[in-house]
This record gives structure tokens, sequence and C-alpha cells, in this order.
């Protein structure tokens, strides 16, 4: 079916290029990626990649990360109830939250390792490029990449004096404004800031208060100086700041999965339910008090320095915080009660040395030497709440801590603090044998030493709060991992424009501890999850075609990952464990073509097979027992995926041009249970987003105006779906039926801004 498919669209951009020949002979943009550490064209570059340039992403109102996942072909991003909680996937595989799990996709941005998902939530600024790399990357990067890695590089400075200006206003009181200048120095020193500025009000209203939630502000700032001290030595140093305020997004009911006894419970205890008409409206009837303060801040200095022999010696030094305070309303309950804060807080350092030599001789390579350090910590903290002394909730502690409920402690009724030290040293390189003009050989390989020490206290200062947790203290956890991972390639250009390429490789990530508390003792044993190992295989094509109009690019993979780590859930919290064994495999295609000087086109398509082949004590369904899920399919892994832009420009009078764009994605149904039962309440069904772009600018690229429209078709969609918290004692659990009201976290509504950019 797949091979169908992309028969089919290969058939119909020929004979659509075949009837527009004689009008135009337009080519494409060339697209230079550095996922081997020199700058290449894309259809040179033997593994399975998507790119975009920063301004493609600029023109087409690409804000975040998650913009750029709906342009991709097996590229997901979605979050939870926390703002921070992202799920990073490729291939449907990624790692959820920022607990003490490694994640499965690195994100580098300009060859710095970012380790957290919840610190990459902020808005993309001075792009130069954004690469998504599929499969092991292990032996090119400093750090693990076990599914694959983001790999983003923003704007250098230059030894020219220009910059850009940009302020643009939308519904919801959306406000942007921003700049870039760069200058020269002297002729060895040149500078570049960046900054950009971004606040709207929410898109959900609280019926049980009035209030409006959800506004969100965002202020970025990076600076970068360059040193060009000799024709050999070059230093680049850059700082940046980053600063989000927000007031969390819409967690509605799912109306299908209503219980009439949750209503039922909450209107006695607290005179109000939660669930309301419409599930995908914004409007919610509980407490909402999530509020998040995140901050982070990074200094790094590059170095390369040319021996006479042609060979490049790259220092990166690096130094980074990140601290993100996460207050919310944990229940989803119309009553003040049982509310969660957690403060994470991440300071890391690495140094990477590369070695790369010239190119373009018999044998190419690369090696590096990596070293990292994290420490991190996570302070949570629940708070009994004004409404916690009801003479209902009062009782269900019961005996003479009931009755005095009002003489306990209520702030931080229970803490816990989890804290991480991580020292990682990693050796790895890759050579590429030149054997031809057509053939080539790559192998590579790696070798990475983990170290982590963890301590975890949970304290329960109030007997209520047993409800949820427990008293729990394990000091002293270590966990010491090292793997050796492979990578392997051939390639053979059949002719000047059409290349296969077949790749093995291995990819790894380290084991860790639970670092969230729960209301059953864990212990030593079960806070230590063991490494997670993936085997991957492709076989692809990368192809220009149609006298350099068009590029279609096919991969088609096998991934299988041993002992994957997982999380259980028992209500309130998680538990990471190593689970058994899952098979990702598929087929994902990139084409882009320009038909016409004044249009070009792209498409992204990628159709997924995800299978367990050993998971034997799977969550169960609510209220029912752990489950066999073999041969079922892995939650958030959609069976297809696609996407289709397209974008047209042509002269007015004046020295103008106008244009107009689309795109186009849509997103197979997929489990996105938060725990994977694999319930099918939590099934989302498919789904396709439509955005829209039209403007004017001044044919010198002096300015431009552009209006937006995201969400066109205002389409209903859940990001996540997850159990209603504490719902067996509150009645929304029917052990019967083994089904659970379920919460989804809403995707943003239709919005509209206008943007105004001046370039200088």
């Amino acid at each position: 079916m797949v091979n169908t498919t992309l028969f089919r669209l290969s058939t119909l951009a020929v004979a659509l290029t075949a009837a527009q020949v004689a009008l135009a002979q337009p080519k494409l943009e060339e697209v230079l990626v550095t996922a081997q550490k020199r700058a290449q064209d894309i259809q040179d570059v033997p593994i399975s990649i998507t790119a975009f340039s920063g301004a493609y992403l600029e023109e087409n109102g690409v804000k975040t990360v998650e913009d750029v996942a709906r342009l991709t072909p097996n590229f997901t991003i979605s979050n939870s109830s926390q703002q921070t909680n992202n799920r990073i996937a490729i291939r449907g595989i990624g790692s959820v939250g920022n607990s003490g799990i490694e994640p499965s996709v690195g994100v580098f941005i300009d060859g710095v390792y970012y380790p957290r998902p919840g610190a990459v939530i902020g808005q993309l600024l001075d792009i130069a490029s954004f690469e998504v790399l599929r499969g092991p990357q292990g032996t090119l990067f400093g750090r693990n990449t076990p599914m694959g890695a983001l790999n983003v590089t923003t704007n250098n400075p230059s030894y020219e004096t220009e910059g850009m200006v940009e302020i643009g206003y939308g519904d919801y009181d959306a406000l942007e404004v921003g700049g870039v200048f760069n200058t020269p120095f002297t002729d060895k020193i040149a500078g570049r800031l960046a900054v950009k500025y971004a606040d709207r009000d929410g898109y959900g209203e609280n019926i049980l208060t009035g209030d409006e939630f959800g506004a969100r502000e965002d202020t970025n700032i990076r600076g970068k100086v360059s040193f060009d001290l000799s024709d050999r030595l070059s230093v680049l140093v850059t700082a940046d700041y980053s600063e989000i305020d927000a007031g969390g997004g819409a967690i509605e009911v799912l109306n299908s999965t209503a219980n009439p006894r949750l209503d039922g419970t909450l209107k006695a205890l607290f005179g109000n339910g939660v669930t309301t008409r419409d599930s995908y409206d914004h409007d919610v009837s509980q407490e909402h008090l999530d509020d998040l303060h995140d901050e982070q801040s990074g200094l790094a200095v590059d170095i390369n320095y040319d021996f006479s022999n042609g060979i490049r010696l790259r220092s990166i030094t690096a130094y980074r915080e990140w601290e993100a305070d996460v207050y919310e309303s944990a229940l989803r309950i119309p009553a003040n009660m049982v509310l969660r804060d957690t403060l994470y807080e991440t300071e890391t350092r690495s140094q990477e040395f590369q070695l790369i030599s010239p190119g373009g001789e018999t044998i190419d390579w690369v090696a590096g030497l990596f070293y990292y350090e994290e420490e991190y910590t996570i302070d949570q903290a629940f708070d009994a709440g004004e409404d916690y002394c009801t003479p209902t909730v009062a009782a269900l502690v019961g005996g003479p801590q009931g009755a005095l409920c009002d003489t306990l402690q209520q702030d931080r009724m229970v803490e816990s603090l989890f804290t991480q030290d991580l020292d990682s040293i990693a050796v790895f390189g890759q050579a590429t044998w030149n054997l031809s003009e057509a053939f080539t050989l790559t192998l590579g390989a790696r070798y990475t030493k983990d170290e982590k020490d963890g301590d975890f206290d949970q304290v329960v200062n109030n007997p209520f709060g047993a409800l949820v947790r427990t008293n729990e203290t394990v000091l002293g956890m270590e966990r010491s991992d090292e793997k050796s991972t492979w990578f392997g390639n051939v390639n053979w250009f059949v002719t000047q424009d059409i290349m296969l390429f077949a790749t093995a490789s291995t990819g790894y990530k380290s084991g860790g501890f639970n670092s969230e508390g729960g209301n059953v003792a864990l212990g030593e044993e079960k806070r230590i999850f063991g490494p997670e190992e993936a085997s991957n295989f492709e076989l692809g094509i990368k192809s220009t075609l149609l006298d350099g109009t068009m590029t279609a690019n096919v991969t088609a993979y096998r991934t299988d990952l041993e002992d994957f780590q997982d999380r259980l859930f028992d209500g309130l919290s998680f538990v990471v464990v190593n689970a058994g064994e899952v098979r990702q495999q598929g087929v994902e295609a990139d084409l882009a073509w320009a038909p016409l000087e004044q249009l070009s086109l792209r498409a992204g398509i990628s159709y997924l097979d995800s299978e367990y082949l050993e998971f034997d004590n799977a969550p169960g369904l609510p209220g029912g027992p752990p489950q066999d899920l073999e041969g079922e399919s892995k939650p958030y892994s959609p069976e297809w995926q696609s996407s289709l832009s397209a974008d047209w420009s042509a002269d007015l009078t004046g020295g103008t041009q106008w244009f107009v764009g689309a795109s186009w994605s849509w997103i197979d149904e997929q489990n996105l249970g938060g725990v994977s039962n694999n319930n099918p309440q939590s099934v989302q069904d498919a789904y396709s987003l439509v955005n829209a772009r039209v403007g004017i600018r001044a044919a010198s690229g002096d300015w431009s105006v552009t209006l937006f429209g995201n969400n066109l078709t205002d389409e209903d969609y859940c990001l996540t779906i997850y159990d209603q918290p504490f719902g067996a004692q509150l009645g929304a659990l029917d052990a019967a039926q083994n089904t659970m009201v379920q919460r989804c976290v809403l995707g943003a509504p239709k919005t509209w801004n206008v943007k105004l950019n001046y370039f200088f």
C-alpha cells in the first residue's frame, strides 16, 4: 500500500511537470545541512533527514518546535497537564516528562546539548536551519541520540551592518515585538543580537469563576560575538536568556467518557460538577490555578582551529541553567484542594572536542570526545488547599485527625526532593571511505559511560496527604552504565541525481532513578531502572528529478527497542520500568517541487507499523489487572501522518510582490493515553490542521506585511489524554466496565495575526 501511494505521487508529479515544462524551468533552492559536521547538500547526505531554512520557517509563521513537527513526517510533540511536560518523539518513540529518564531524541542548538524536553518549549529565535534527523546519530553527536536528533543552528555574526525589526498583533490580544541587529566592531570582530517578546491572553474561560485563563508571555534574547583571530583560529561566544510566564491550557473532561457518578460526587461535596457541554470549547468548570514561570540561560564558547594539513579542531564549551516552577490544580475539581507545586532545576556543563578532516578525500572522517555533567533537582510539594477542611473531606481522614484538620499542616502537606548527579564521558567517530565517485562506505562507533548518583526523600506532614503520597526515603542510589554502539552505511549514486543507501545502527540511553513519589513506597530496587537499547535498519533513496525542479526522498526503516523504558500510573504518580520489547517500522517520504517560478510545493508522508513484541506485565485497564499487550501497537504511534504546503508569489506594480501560502497537516487515529494500557477511551480520532498566509512585500526584500491564520477550520483535538486524577475516590471509575473518566489536554483553537517586518 505504501509503495503504491508513493508511486502514484511520483506519477502525478511527472505528469504535471510535463504540462508546465514549456512555461518555465525553475530550480529548487539548495538545502545545506550540517548533520555530518560539514556543510552538505541534503541530497548528498545518506540518512533520513528533513530540513528547513530559517527563512522558510519565518515566512510560514513557524514559531515553535511544535510548529515544525506539523510539517515533518514521523516527528511529533505533545504535552500533558504540566506545561513543561513535553514528549518529543521520532517514529513514535519519545521520553515523556522532565523526570530522571533520559530523552530518546537529542536536542542540539548550535552544537550544545539541551537535556530536558521542558527547556525547548519557547519560541524559535533567529534560526539559520532546523534539521530533524531520524534514527540513532550517536557517532557524530556528543550526547546519546537513540531515536534521532534535532539539530538547530542559529545565525552567526557577519561583517555587514544589517538587521530586522518585526511587530505583530492578533486575536486574544496577541502582541509580538522583535528584532535582530548585526554589526562589525572591527575587521576581525563582529556581533549579533536577537530579541523577541510575545504576549497573548488565554484561550480558556472558567465558567465556575468567570475568569479567563491560559495567558502566556515569552521573552527571548541571544547575543553572539565572533573573533576571527587569524586565518586559522576563530572564536564564537554565545549568551542567551529566555523566560516564559504562562497560565496553563484547557484540560477538559471528554464527554464520551463521562460518568454521572463523578459529577454527582463533586456536586455533593462542593456544589458543582466538572463536565461541560462541549469537550473542546476551552471552557472548564473547575479550579484552575495553573501557573508556570520558566527561565533558562546559557553561555557557550565555540573555538575552531584549522591545521596546515586542513584538519579542523573544534572545541565547544557550554554552561546552561534551567529552572521551571510549575503550579497546578492537580485534581481538576471545583474545589481549592490538592495543589501541586513542582520546581525543576538543571545545571549542566559540557565540553566537546571534534577533529574533522578537510573533506573531499579518499577517507573523510570525524572524531570526537564529549564530557558532560548535570545536576538535576525536582522539589515537589502538595498544598492541602482552602477547601481541604470541608466536613466531607475531613471525614475521609477519619478519627481525631479529621476532626482537627484545621490544626494540621496545610502548606506543603506532602513534600519530596529528588536530586541526581550525572557524569558522562563519550568517545565517538565516523569515517567515510569514498571508494569511487558513485560508491561510499561509512562506519562509525561510540563508547559511552554514565555515572549517576541519586537521592529521594518524601515526607507526609498531614494525614490527609496519605491519600496521595507516603513517607519514603531512599538515599545513595547509584547507577553505572557503559555501552558501545555503532553505525554502518553504504550509498550508491546510481546516477548523478539518484542515490540509494542502506544503514544499520544501534542506539542506547542509560538507566536512571524514579524521581516521583507515590502512595506506595517503591524502595531502592524499584526506584532504579535499567538502560534501553535500540537497533535500527534503513533502506532509502534520494533523488533529484525533472531537471532539478523536484526532490523525492524515501526511507523504509525498522527499529527495535529492548528493555524500553515505560511509565506505569497509580492514579497520581508514574513509575518508570523496563517494560519489554517494541518494534516500530514503516516508510517516510519528503517531496519538494517547484513546477513554476512562482510556485513551490512541499509534501511529507509517513507510515508507521507499531507492535509490542513483548509487554507481558503492562498496566491494566482502569480497575483491571495487569495485561499482556504483545502484538498491540504503542501509544503515540499514528499509522499515517502527512503534510502539504504550497507557496505562490507574483509581481505587483511599484516594485512590490504579493504572496499567498497554505499548509495542511493530517495525523491518523492514535492512542494518546498518559499510561501505556491501550485504553480505547484514550483514542484520538484522525484530524487535520489548516494554516494559511497572505501578504505583500518589497521586491527588494526591504519590508513585508503578512496576515497569518492558524487552525482555520477550528479543529477539535487533544494533545494528550489521561485518567481523571483521584478517579477511583471521586466516582470516575467504573470497575465493572474497566472505564475511567478521561481528561483531554486541548490543542490551540483558530487564531490569526498580522506581522510587519522591516529589513535594513
